[in-house]
């Protein structure tokens, strides 16, 4: 993932992390007046501040908070932007995080607080990935240690489901509604510009939208309940010919089968399935 940077990336990794040591070096003098005047808040927008919709997404609120948004940009940007192009990837990140404050502003703003941060511009391009490249399988480190696997379409549903859940059960620091209606923002993008009659089937078809988040939790529960299966191999020597697969082998392949489908089958699984019938490829 990521690959070279391309020039939009790279231009909203270098501001964003000029911005924030300018934030750190005027805070660190006791002053929070630029933070407050370019941080997105209830207050601001009533007085007139219109630009804070554009500026919030550009400041954060520590180390670690700019860390996990850039990295998110550098990983999924460049190829999200070869896809579509510089203007277009220009106008999907800003337009991800404009409505992302809205977003935020609409649902769960404090009209005592403020929201700053880049996610839900990085959550438009995690949408926009997702809806480029459907099926293409992603790596997660979970807690930084626990390697997931899962499809682009996967992770951004899952990502979306649990933004709703925490904003409407975990309020808090935390702007999941500016998540939410950034990651919506970037898939409704894509789906607008490259594929107009897709996003009007999945706007009049709600079977489908549901169809497609079924099949994410779905894919979901594999990954947490694939470590019950047991893991079988093929071994085979030399010249020898290929035993024949035992009864038990076959039959956890095929309570495999009728529980998550042929697709999650392995390489070695098919193969055996195939030496049980009497085949050979």
């Amino acid at each position: 993932m990521g690959g070279t940077l391309t020039p939009a990336v790279r231009f909203f990794l270098i501001f964003t992390g000029a911005v924030f040591v300018l934030q750190w070096a005027l805070q660190a003098t006791s002053s929070d007046t630029f933070t407050l005047m370019f941080s997105l808040s209830p207050v601001g927008i009533r007085h007139g501040f219109i630009w804070q919709l554009a500026t919030y997404m550009f400041l954060h609120s520590g180390f670690w908070h700019i860390l996990l948004n850039m990295a998110g940009l550098f990983f999924f940007g460049p190829a999200t932007e070869r896809a579509i192009g510089m203007r277009r990837f220009v106008a999907l990140y800003l337009v991800s995080g404009i409505l992302g404050g809205i977003g935020w502003l609409l649902l769960t703003g404090n009209q005592a607080g403020f929201c700053l941060g880049a996610s839900g511009a990085v959550f438009g391009v995690l949408g926009a990935f997702a809806a480029l490249f459907p099926d293409r399988p992603i790596t997660l480190l979970v807690f930084f240690v626990l390697p997931v696997t899962m499809r682009a379409r996967t992770m951004a549903i899952g990502l979306g489901l649990f933004s709703l859940l925490a904003m409407i059960t975990q309020p808090g620091n935390i702007a999941y509604s500016a998540h939410l209606a950034g990651g919506l923002a970037g898939y409704g993008y894509i789906q607008w510009f490259f594929n107009r009659r897709g996003l009007s089937a999945a706007l009049w078809n709600p079977r489908k939208w549901f169809s497609g988040v079924w099949r994410a939790i779905n894919d979901l529960r594999w990954h947490w309940y694939r470590r019950k299966f047991k893991v079988i191999t093929s071994p085979s020597s030399g010249g020898e010919e290929e035993r024949k697969p035992s009864q038990e082998e076959v039959d956890a392949i095929l309570e495999k089968i009728s529980k998550w489908g042929v697709g999650h089958l392995t390489r070695q699984e098919r193969e055996i399935l195939d030496r049980a019938s009497g085949r050979r490829k």
